[in-house]
């Protein structure tokens, strides 16, 4: 009876063995997996301009294409109405920024020397107004600052996956204006 139970148990374990081998050894060879189709296999990439069947989305690959480089210095210029103004004048300030492959282009102007007054700190073209005295002082010179940023993100397919860059620019211009009596 003793041996019975044992080449009962014996045999059980075997079974069991056998069926965690078989799962195992179907895993690695990928049997029993979904019927659906690989939207992204080698068939799955057709050349430019081809279209897609069986409702599948196939991707585009276009072979060794190159993107547009971005440039590290930002090309930005302010066009300033007027650079010596009489007390309680306007200057208006427009600023351009050229050759950038951006998603976002921020402009920040700042009133340094606080003399004046800004119209907008992110509008262009903004308008300085110059103060209405020059308190006793025959010239004064007044500082304004364009901080601008330049953020690019690039969201690309690539062969590992869909790989995103990230990129910063940014560059300060300084206008100087004066105010004569």
């Amino acid at each position: 009876m003793r041996a019975s139970r044992i080449n009962i148990f014996f045999y059980a374990s075997l079974v069991g063995i056998y069926i965690l081998l078989a799962g195992f050894v179907l895993s690695l060879a990928s049997c029993g997996g979904s019927n659906l189709k690989n939207p992204v296999s080698e068939e799955g990439i057709t050349e430019e301009g081809s279209e897609a069947t069986d409702d599948v989305v196939e991707l585009t690959q276009i072979s060794n294409a190159e993107e547009p480089e971005q440039t590290t210095d930002l090309d930005v210029k302010i066009t300033v109405t007027k650079k010596t103004v009489q007390p309680g004048e306007d200057v208006e300030l427009t600023a351009s920024v050229k050759g950038v492959r951006g998603t976002s282009v921020t402009l920040n102007w700042l009133n340094i020397t606080q003399f004046g007054e800004l119209s907008a700190t992110s509008a262009n073209p903004i308008t300085w107004t110059a103060p209405q005295t020059l308190n006793g002082e025959n010239v004064r010179v007044e500082v304004i600052q364009l901080v601008v940023t330049v953020i690019s993100e690039v969201v690309s397919v690539g062969s590992s996956g869909i790989e995103t860059d990230t990129q910063i620019f940014t560059d300060t211009k300084n206008v100087l204006l004066t105010v004569r009596n």
